[in-house]
Formats: structure tokens, C-alpha cells, sequence
């Protein structure tokens, strides 16, 4: 393991593109030792979590701190965001090379002190692409369209005895007690290529829908069960009613619950579903064929359905603002990406056959995820009028 001085000057070189082949190598190998190294390299490339890691690393008792990692550092805990570390300091190497890389950022070139942007969005260079964001569109019973981001916080709608608004970035779905809501419509919001969004339905569940992706479902949940309708993918944290089980289809994929957290992802470009629990139990279904996951596993769908252990983190990681890759083939990376920044590529038919496994933020350029991508050494990303052509070196 190379010790955090000399991993810090590849870091330095690498920002500044002047690492050499060799150096390059070093860094990718141990970029590759743990996924906390590639998430450390990608926010170090962000201005604004610069500045406030530069601020932390300045303001803490780094005496107190060497002391508490030294007692801590064999924990088994691994945390999945680097900034959670300023409270755990479960990871002493980040710690000094944030100082280190941050200082010779600030220092550089003399006395002439680099300047950090404060804004919220990334910039945008020449040919780069904008991550997707908050987008989506809600089609009412009466079959009249809102664009949401259009959608001031606060503003309502009513629909037979229901109040439809928009709560921090929100849709929220609100039955009056004092209304006749015995009559239910249904509504459908979608989210396009680079959308996302979260809705609170009547009954308190929640659900965040990914890029590309559609719920169909009640103004209220009367009958005998919760029933949605879900293309593309989705989290759902359902609220517990033993009476009323909650019910998702997805295209072939029947899921029911009685209260549980649980993602499926069931787009129609990809060879299967998946079906992911993270809290409770699902039965899921495709016809007569049924199993019941338990938390920790994930139902892979096609013609039949196989039961396996699941990394939770990476099949939650879309909503935590991730991409998490394990070992995944390029193939299925750039259709996650085509279908965040919204881009197509040029030679599709011909994807190298390469895999990689990396930990990026989704609040990122695509220039960036790209860059992190080229680490590998064996490809080349070129972008240009929202299109994007691999090579290989």
C-alpha cells in the first residue's frame, strides 16, 4: 500500500494531467483497492466539497483525530459517502491528502491563491453535458399535463377530494377528511431521459422515481389492496397496513407487500428485472412463479426467477445520487448514462467488452464520469453535440 504522501502527489499530478503511464498505473491500482479510494478522487474534483473539506481539515484537533483513527481504523464499517468520515474518521489517508491535495490547489504556482467557484451547479465546459435533475411531468385524471419543475413549492391542486402539491421538490398526495374523495381518477407521472423525482402517495408511501421511468397510480387507495403501475425504475418505502397489502406491477414483475423498503428496476432495454429488499419481505411474481425475498436479497427476472444475495448499496445508489459499479460491463454503464444526461452513442454496436467497477456522483458532469472511466487506460471518451464515441487506445 502506498503510503498517503505519495498517493496524494498522483492525485495532485492526475488533476493537473501530468501523471506518466507508470504513475498512472500506481493510481488505478490502488483506486481499485477499495471503492472509498474512487469516491475520495471524485469529490476531490468538486470545487464546493473542496472548500469544505479544506475547511474541516483546518478546523479539526488533528492530534485528537490521529488518535481516534488509530483506535477505529480496523472497524469493518465501511462508509459509502467520504464526507461522512468527518465524523467517523474511519479513514485517516483522506483526511491528509484532502490537506494535502487541497493546500497545493490553494498554494500553487507561488503565492497566487487558486480561487473555488461557490455554485451549485457544475460547470459546463465546451462539449460537456449537465447531469440530469429534478424533471417530470403529471398527467391528472382529467388527462391535463403539469410540468413540475415549473411548479412553484407550495402550489396545490385539487382533484375529487384529494390536494395534489409541491413540498421541497416534492409531489405530495393529500386526502381531505372533510371532502367526498369516494370518487378515485388516476394519475401518471413521468420522468424524462435526465429526470428524476419523489412522491408521497395517500396512503404515506413513498416512492422516488429514476430517468425514464412512470407511475400509474389512484388519487386514493379504496378496495382491497394498494395497486401501482411501474416502467423503468423505482425505491418504494411502503407504509405498513395489514389490511391493505401494497402491490406494484411492472411489466412481468408482480410485486406485493404489507409495509417495506424495496427497489425494482424493469426497464424495457434491459435483459431482466430486478427486484431489490432492503426492509421487510416481498413476494414477487412472474405468473405462476412466486418467491419471497427476505432483506439483503434480489429477485432477477426473466423467463424464471433466480434468488440472490444483493449488494443493497449498489441497487440503491441511483437514489443516494451514485453511480455504482461492480465488476458491471460497459455495455450497461452507457445505458445508465444515456439515460441520466440524456446523450446517445455514436457506436453503440460496437462497445468494447470491458468491466469496471467505480463509485461516481450522479451531480457530476458527464466529461468527469467519462474521466473517471478513462482511468482504466484502455479507452478513450470524446463528446460533441450530445453524442458520445468510445475508442479504444
Amino acid at each position: 500500500m502506498k503510503a498517503p504522501f505519495e498517493i496524494a502527489d498522483l492525485i495532485f499530478k492526475y488533476l493537473n494531467g501530468n501523471l506518466s503511464k507508470e504513475e498512472n498505473k500506481v493510481l488505478q491500482d490502488w483506486l481499485n483497492e477499495d471503492i472509498a479510494n474512487q469516491i475520495l478522487l471524485n469529490e476531490l474534483q468538486n470545487k464546493d466539497k473542496m472548500e469544505e473539506g479544506l475547511q474541516f481539515f483546518e478546523s479539526i484537533d488533528q492530534n485528537a483525530a490521529w488518535e481516534n483513527i488509530n483506535q477505529q481504523i480496523d472497524s469493518p464499517v465501511i462508509h459509502r459517502s467520504f464526507w461522512s468520515y468527518k465524523k467517523f474518521f474511519k479513514y485517516a489517508a483522506a483526511i491528509l491528502i484532502t490537506g494535502i491535495v487541497g493546500y497545493a490547489f490553494l498554494h500553487k504556482k507561488g503565492n497566487q491563491t487558486a480561487t473555488i467557484a461557490k455554485t451549485k451547479k457544475p460547470q459546463i465546459l465546451k462539449n460537456d453535458v449537465l447531469p440530469g435533475g429534478n424533471k417530470a411531468t403529471l398527467t391528472l385524471g382529467d388527462g391535463s399535463v403539469i410540468t413540475l419543475e415549473d411548479m412553484e413549492n407550495g402550489t396545490f391542486k385539487k382533484e375529487n377530494g384529494v390536494k395534489i402539491s409541491k413540498k421541497e421538490g416534492q409531489l405530495v398526495y393529500e386526502i381531505l377528511p372533510t371532502e367526498n374523495s369516494s370518487i378515485v381518477t388516476y394519475n401518471t407521472i413521468n420522468t424524462p431521459t435526465g429526470g428524476q423525482y419523489e412522491i408521497s402517495l395517500p396512503d404515506g408511501s413513498k416512492v422516488w422515481l429514476n430517468s425514464k421511468s412512470s407511475l400509474h397510480f389512484p388519487t386514493a387507495f379504496s378496495g382491497k389492496e394498494r395497486k401501482v403501475e411501474l416502467t423503468g425504475e423505482g425505491y418504494f418505502e411502503v407504509s405498513k397496513n395489514k389490511e391493505k397489502p401494497f402491490v406494484v406491477e411492472a411489466g412481468k414483475t408482480h410485486v406485493e407487500v404489507l409495509g417495506t423498503h424495496f427497489n425494482i428496476m424493469a426497464y424495457d432495454n434491459e435483459a431482466v428485472s430486478k427486484t431489490t429488499l432492503l426492509e421487510g419481505s416481498v413476494k414477487v411474481g412472474n405468473g405462476e412463479n412466486k418467491k419471497l425475498l427476505n432483506p439483503g436479497q434480489q429477485a432477477v427476472i426473466g423467463s424464471q426467477i433466480r434468488v440472490r444475495t444483493a449488494d443493497t448499496d449498489e441497487a440503491v445508489a441511483w437514489k443516494e445520487g451514485y453511480f455504482q459499479f461492480d465488476n458491471e460491463d460497459l455495455t450497461t454503464i452507457m445505458r445508465q448514462l444515456k439515460r441520466w444526461y440524456d446523450v446517445d452513442v455514436v457506436n453503440e454496436q460496437q462497445i468494447p467488452n470491458k468491466h469496471f467497477t467505480a463509485m461516481i456522483s450522479r451531480n457530476t458532469t458527464l466529461s468527469k464520469v467519462l474521466k473517471m472511466l478513462e482511468m482504466s487506460g484502455e479507452l478513450k471518451f470524446e463528446i460533441e453535440d450530445k453524442k458520445v464515441t468510445i475508442r479504444e487506445k
